[in-house]
């Protein structure tokens, strides 16, 4: 009686919901005669038995070797099982084990997959995609349709026809000890999305989802790995939260479904679990929800089923289609042959059931598979676009849950002290080191002492405290960070581990949740943080006494981001083209070692280091954040961006002479020469100084002090085919090698420039002659009178006032003159041996030798820096002058210097750009539009800004190294051929 008033109940609560079969979308899709022509030519053929052993799917070492093998082939050839789940291991072995038994059976075995996020859950060597419950925090549901095809697809180049995947529980309990961030979370419009746009995605690509654990393991205290857990809610509230998502999901027509081990009273108090309950499996979910799909078992083997005796049968007979991974599935297999025979279950019930399980065969292709191709298979199963979708899944989750006072991202490097503090983690994380590539920062973990920490970070503005676990040991360093008013927090943990911590969180400034502590998820909270993505996401689930549900702050992309070329349509394969080239150039040794920078759309795609610093020893690899030496990309980076700052300012005018500012060209041939001029060299200056008049003692050796040939006199090369005397030294009146007051500035190692010395050099140039066309002529001097133009107007030293205005405000850490006073020189690239002036091997000083002579801070040359910090100068120019959430650069001002050009040469006001009238004759690639701007470096550096295409590309390498005679790098013609293949990896591009 109680049962029948039971049933009523049921009928009538789900009677309330929009019922009506909704056939799935395999089947819609499949030719219905060919598909009942293929499934019935099957079905004759096989006896009463191997019908039954077609509904069994049974768990196999994923391991080739020669035993498991044998079993597989027990399993295959003598039970003749309808399917295979393989366990962990490699997708080389799966695939080849999926080959071998293929070819044993005669009909095609159902390969299945327990994915819930992707192949990595299995298998070790593939992408490993977020969970759910990070999934969950995502606004954008077609991105998870896309992460569904993108599964898809890898599971059909796998041989994968089925995948158990999405989780439709929704997770309304906290303590849940086995589903937890394996759901989308605890809101059921958002839980049913996800799930269905990822099973559209999955069945899109013809690999079919199956969703589980129905009626619903959201709600439970217990592991049904271990035992039976109890869902003690009343059928209304089941119908209200639980099965809500399952229903959505059947009228959404998708094919599987997994009947969970679930013990819930009110839809069937007999005890059983609801994957071998008729009441729950056949009556609701077949019958009263009218799925028509196929309908699987939760694994028999887990404790939550496998203590109810002959499970397979009960399985059938509760109404599943295909009993998974059964204990002993050769004894369970032939108790079912028995129960037929003695009439506890139908032939007629089973034969449909077979026949259903073929129909899905024939629709899911098996009926014309082919055996998996392994050339080339990891490479498939690791494509670019699959990393470039999972880094948007981690930047698009990231949940931001305080801002106070606007905290993120981070603005004001220049006058911002940042600390990050590992928890849980070393200092070496990859969250520390992506937040390095923003900012100068002081890096911690839990090797230092806590109350030292503490009063190290009272020197810091802001301290990131990266909370890599919750463990307890971990929680008074976290209070106590937070309670400086300066933390930032960020969680690599889950919500509910994180709301452990809400105590100890309160203070924090803001708080970001990342949700996982995988490298992706470290990569992209860092760039958040600092505005390298924005932040959209939302809580997925409620955190008592702290969140509610759909709670998140949303803030915006300010500065790079660092990412896939994918994601900013280019071809990961074609840019890799880049390394080819790059090695062919160290082989022919036109540079020992290189940086190479290409970003897009604010986005950086390719930051790369290559070779090593020198071609002898190879003792130091090139990095990321070595310095380069970029001779006269020093130029455009350093003494251009001065003027633009001066010109902002209003302290210089380009059409004023620059004798209004620097009053020593007021008495020369040089008072009528502009700002303008200079910068599109365009004024009759010389090319350069020669610094040899000034600085070599003519009384020091016999004259010429060049020759053109060598000899034992003329042994020292100073230039292709041209030679020194090896007798020259320099003017004892103006170097010495020992400092002193009289001889204060370092020019190089163990050498010392007289305090006449500038003055000496700069009173040369201005008395040098102007040519008498003041038609362009590539001239270093005109950036040297630029550089005391704007030191004159600024009344501040240009390295100072690029410092504060430019580099530090855009978090340019590397970059600066004279870098030995800021870095260890093993950081920085040697360029040459110079055994002429300096008579050392350069490192860490000046190659150009009239800036060396003026101390290492000159106009046309002097600068140091890495590819990863330019990038950051050239994006902000591409902003219009915004970067970090400041206003760099007026708007006017970048948008005149990027778009001037002279009326009489390729130049731009201090940029070079392409010759479009003569292309071979242009410094860039042939493929470069007209509005690029950039720039060469004599010691093989360049930086090209293409602003149709919103295109950086930037090279540094020490080709000088260990002589400037080393030409290789020109007649390989390196530079352009790097750009030529950038342009070519753009998806849509076409010149």
């Amino acid at each position: 009686m109680k049962k029948t008033v039971l049933c009523m109940a049921i009928f009538c609560l789900i009677a309330m919901l929009p019922l009506r079969a909704v056939e799935p979308h395999l089947l819609q899709t499949t030719d219905r005669q060919q598909m009942e022509q293929w499934a019935d030519s099957v079905f004759n053929t096989l006896t009463p038995e191997e019908r039954i052993a077609q509904l069994f799917v049974v768990t196999v070492r994923n391991s080739d070797t020669r035993q498991n093998r044998q079993s597989l082939q027990r399993l295959v050839q003598k039970l003749k099982i309808g399917g295979l789940l393989f366990d962990a291991g490699t997708a080389t072995d799966q695939a080849t084990l999926t080959n071998y038994c293929q070819s044993l059976a005669r009909v095609p075995l159902l390969i299945t997959l327990d994915g819930e996020w992707g192949l990595a859950m299995r298998l070790n060597d593939t992408p490993r995609f977020p969970m759910n419950m990070m999934l969950g925090a995502i606004q954008n549901d077609s991105l998870i349709y896309e992460y569904g095809r993108a599964v898809g697809r890898q599971c059909r180049r796998l041989g994968i026809q089925v995948n158990f995947a999405p989780v439709l529980d929704v997770n309304s309990n906290p303590r849940n000890p086995v589903i937890g961030m394996r759901s989308f979370g605890q809101g059921l419009d958002n839980v049913s999305a996800k799930a269905i746009a990822y099973a559209r995605g999955l069945e899109t690509e013809g690999v079919m989802a199956v969703g589980k654990h129905f009626p619903g393991h959201g709600d439970t205290s217990e592991d049904s790995h271990k035992t039976l857990p109890l869902v003690p809610h009343s059928l209304d509230r089941l119908t209200q939260v639980e099965m809500v998502p399952f229903k959505r999901y059947i009228d959404s027509g998708l094919s599987g479904m997994m009947v969970g081990h679930l013990n819930i009273p009110a839809l069937d108090n007999s005890g059983l679990p609801a994957s071998l309950s008729r009441a729950i499996t056949l009556n609701l979910l077949g019958n009263s929800l009218g799925f028509e799909g196929l309908i699987f078992t939760d694994a028999l083997k887990m404790k939550g089923a496998s203590t109810f005796g002959n499970t397979a049968l009960m399985a059938l007979m509760a109404g599943n289609d295909i009993v998974l991974n059964p204990l002993n599935p050769k004894e369970q297999l032939k108790s079912i042959c028995e129960a037929v025979a003695k009439g506890k279950i139908s032939q007629r019930l089973i034969d449909e059931k077979c026949k259903k399980v073929l129909r899905y065969k024939y629709a899911l292709g098996l009926a014309r598979q082919k055996p998996i191709e392994l050339k080339g298979l990891m490479a498939d199963l690791n494509e670019p676009r699959y990393e470039a979708l999972n880094r948007r899944l981690n930047a698009e989750a990231l949940t931001l849950l305080h801002n106070r006072h606007h905290t993120l991202p981070i603005t004001h490097l220049a006058r911002t002290e940042i600390a990050v503090v590992s928890v849980g983690a070393s200092a070496q994380s990859v969250f520390q080191s992506t937040a390095a590539r923003y900012a100068t920062l002081g890096q911690f973990d839990d090797s230092t002492d806590l109350e030292l920490l503490l009063d190290t970070l009272r020197h810091y503005d802001r301290v990131i405290v990266a909370i890599h676990s919750d463990k307890a040991q971990y929680r008074a360093r976290i209070g106590r960070i937070g309670q400086t008013g300066k933390a930032i927090a960020v969680c690599f943990i889950s919500p509910y581990q994180m709301n452990r911590l809400k105590h100890e969180l309160a203070h924090n400034r803001a708080l970001l949740l990342a949700y996982e502590n995988t490298p992706l998820a470290q990569e992209y909270a860092a760039q958040a943080i600092f505005g390298g993505c924005a932040i959209r996401g939302k809580l997925p689930v409620k955190l008592e006494g702290a969140f509610e549900l759909g709670e998140g702050i949303e803030t915006e992309k300010c500065r790079l981001g660092y990412t896939l070329p994918e994601a900013v349509g280019m071809d990961s394969h074609v840019l890799a083209k880049v390394d080819s080239i790059i090695a062919e150039g160290i082989e022919h040794e036109a540079f020992p070692g290189c940086q190479l920078v290409v970003a897009r759309r604010g986005e950086v795609v390719w930051n790369k280091a290559y070779g090593y610093f020198d071609y002898e020893t190879h003792s130091h690899p090139v990095t990321t954040t070595d310095l380069y030496d970029l001779a006269s990309v020093s130029k455009a980076t350093g003494t251009l961006p001065a003027v633009m700052k001066a010109c902002d300012e209003g302290v210089v005018a380009l059409d004023r002479p620059m004798s209004r500012y620097f009053a020593p060209l007021w008495h020369s041939d040089k008072r009528g020469l502009t700002l303008r001029q200079a910068l599109l060299h365009e004024t009759g200056m010389q090319p350069s100084l020669q610094a040899s008049a000034v600085l070599i003692d003519p009384n020091s050796f016999t004259p010429p002090l060049f020759k053109r040939t060598k000899n034992a006199t003329y042994s020292i090369p100073v230039d292709v085919h041209t030679y020194g005397n090896r007798n020259a030294r320099l003017r004892a009146d103006l170097v010495a090698t020992e400092p002193s007051p009289q001889f204060p500035m370092e020019i190089a190692r163990g050498l010392y420039g007289a305090t006449a010395l500038p003055d000496t050099l700069m009173a040369r140039i201005i008395g040098s002659k102007l040519r008498p066309s003041k038609r362009y002529l590539y001239s270093c001097l005109n950036f040297i009178l630029l550089k005391e133009t704007v030191e004159s107007a600024t009344g501040v030293p240009m390295d100072k006032y690029l410092q504060r205005y430019i580099y530090a405000p855009l978090g340019m850490s590397t970059t600066g003159y004279c870098p030995t006073t800021r870095f260890p020189v093993e950081r920085i690239a040697p360029t040459e041996n110079d055994q002429f002036y300096r008579r050392q091997q350069l490192q860490g000083y000046v190659h150009d030798e009239t800036a060396a002579f003026f101390g290492g801070v000159q106009g046309n040359a002097g600068l140091f820096s890495s590819a990863n910090d330019l990038a950051k100068l050239c994006q902000m120019w591409l902003n219009n002058g915004s970067y970090g959430g400041e206003q760099i650069l007026s708007p006017e001002t970048v948008h005149r210097f990027m778009t001037e050009k002279s009326a009489t040469s390729r130049r731009g006001l201090g940029f070079d750009k392409p010759d479009m009238k003569d292309p071979e004759k242009s410094p860039t690639a042939l493929e470069a539009s007209a509005s690029t701007v950039g720039h060469l470096g004599f010691t093989g550096t360049c930086f090209w800004i293409d602003p149709e295409q919103q295109l950086i590309y930037i090279f540094l390498c020490n080709r000088v190294y260990p002589s400037r005679t080393h030409n290789a790098l020109s007649e390989l013609n390196t530079r352009p051929e790097l750009f030529s293949v950038i342009y070519q990896s753009i998806d849509d591009y076409s010149k």
